[in-house]
């Protein structure tokens, strides 16, 4: 990750790159990126279907879900289908499949707690509406919440294995100039840690990302994949001189990628194409490459990986930048549950500018507990983000329904929260192992 000090200098130095891209770009847009239908599951060969916050088959022109308790394929098969089943198959990345009754009856108190907890699927920001909703959510409603309870109290009742199975709408996909960043490599993650953070320099296609593709060589132990661009031509000719440093392919890094740099891709398991909102775009210049860091997990799979990132591009854009939110002057004391810390940083930087906000990228490291954001505008304080259970090993993008503007006169508030009880020395701001951080990023453009 950025340090803090060349952080804020890049956020400095947006607002008059900012007003560059107004010239060259056109007006703005507050298009959040194009909105998916996969959250509609229609039976095959019916009119049958189960829309977002229900937990059963309905047809068109009644009142009420199918009658008669819950049951597997009747109601939470969809649910599994739509939420859980794109990682959780044979030879996915998760270490079992649940796209059976069988399967799902061998985990079924287990799916009530990681669900009631929203450990699973793994949506970390809160997308309630309390603060803020968010485009392509894996966020399960009350009432699928309560499928999973219900099919458990009720006896995990099978139901009729004839019932239409649910269909998903296919992803979305890169259209246009396409670009392949590939490892170059079939990497084998070492045998002797369950997580190995590896990360590959790989050429930039230049001109401006608009949207991506991740595609696992191996998908059973790629857990995520972020793409980072160098903050220089002398960050990426140091990125450049760690790899040549390190036996074997790529170098090792964990939580960053070790140079300053800031996140273009950020993928997770069970995601498609990402494209970012319409007419926008980040600028990768061929002059300094780009970092690829995969988090490899053991844990579920063996083998080799050649991951591979199709990137979308496009000669011209509107400029869209990634910009720190940066909490850097904390001091977590040691053994201590609860320790939070709040920064405010004024963005009277922006000058006469009024960038629009599309969506948030949070990062802590492994002390974190929760992370939250707001926007100080006056009297008013406004949650642009609330992360109540920060994990590591899911580190995503969040893209807002509806963006945001902000001005040089507000504010942003950032408030990280995390637990020492494992050390016994004082933790403050690093990138390394036993450090900590408390960021957001924000992509924003005019």
């Amino acid at each position: 990750m950025l340090s803090a000090r060349r952080s804020y200098r890049m956020f400095v130095a947006v607002a008059p790159l900012l007003v560059l891209g107004a010239c060259d770009g056109g007006a703005g847009t507050d298009d959040a990126g194009p909105s998916s239908e996969r959250d509609a599951f229609v039976a095959p060969g019916t009119d049958a279907f189960v829309a977002p916050g229900t937990d059963a088959y309905v047809t068109p022109g009644t009142d009420a879900p199918t009658t008669g308790g819950v049951t597997y394929y009747g109601n939470l098969r969809p649910v599994l289908a739509q939420h859980c089943a794109s990682c959780h198959v044979e030879g996915g990345v998760a270490p079992f499949a649940l796209t059976s009754y069988e399967q799902a009856t061998s985990w079924g108190s287990r799916l009530v707690e990681v669900t009631r907890d929203r450990i699973m699927p793994p949506y970390l920001a809160d997308n309630s509406g309390s603060c803020q909703t968010y485009r392509d959510a894996r966020w399960l409603s009350d009432a699928e919440l309560a499928t999973f309870a219900d099919w458990v109290a009720q006896g995990m009742q099978e139901g009729d294995p004839t019932t239409p199975e649910p269909m998903i709408v296919p992803p979305p996909v890169l259209t246009g100039a396409v670009s392949t960043l590939d490892i170059g490599v079939d990497y084998t993650p070492d045998s002797g840690r369950s997580d190995d953070y590896r990360c590959f320099i790989v050429d930039s296609p230049g001109g401006y990302v608009t949207g991506y593709d991740v595609h696992p060589g191996n998908r059973s132990i790629v857990h995520h994949v972020i793409v980072y661009e160098p903050t220089s031509d002398a960050e990426g000719d140091r990125a450049r001189s760690l790899d040549a440093a390190e036996a074997g392919p790529g170098y090792t890094c964990f939580g960053s990628a070790t140079v300053d740099a800031f996140p273009v891709v950020l993928w997770a398991p069970g995601g498609g194409a990402t494209t970012f909102p319409r007419g926008t775009g980040v600028e990768i210049p061929t002059t300094r490459p780009l970092i690829v860091q995969i988090h490899y997990n053991v844990l579920g799979g063996t083998g080799s990986d050649r991951t591979r990132v199709d990137v979308q591009t496009d000669a011209r854009a509107i400029p869209a930048y990634i910009v720190p939110i940066i909490h850097s002057g904390f001091a977590i004391p040691p053994r201590t549950e609860s320790y939070s810390s709040t920064h405010s940083q004024s963005l009277s930087a922006l000058g006469s500018i009024s960038p629009r906000v599309y969506g948030a990228f949070p990062h802590m490291h492994t002390l974190g507990t929760s992370l939250s954001v707001s926007l100080v505008s006056g009297a008013t304080e406004q949650c642009v983000i609330d992360v109540p259970r920060w994990d590591f090993n899911w580190q995503l993008a969040y893209w807002y329904e509806t963006p945001f503007r902000v001005s040089s006169t507000d504010e942003m508030r950032i408030t990280c929260e995390w637990s020492s009880m494992g050390r016994d020395t004082t933790t403050t701001w690093g990138e390394g192992t036993e450090d900590e951080m408390c960021l957001s990023f924000f992509y924003v453009s005019l």
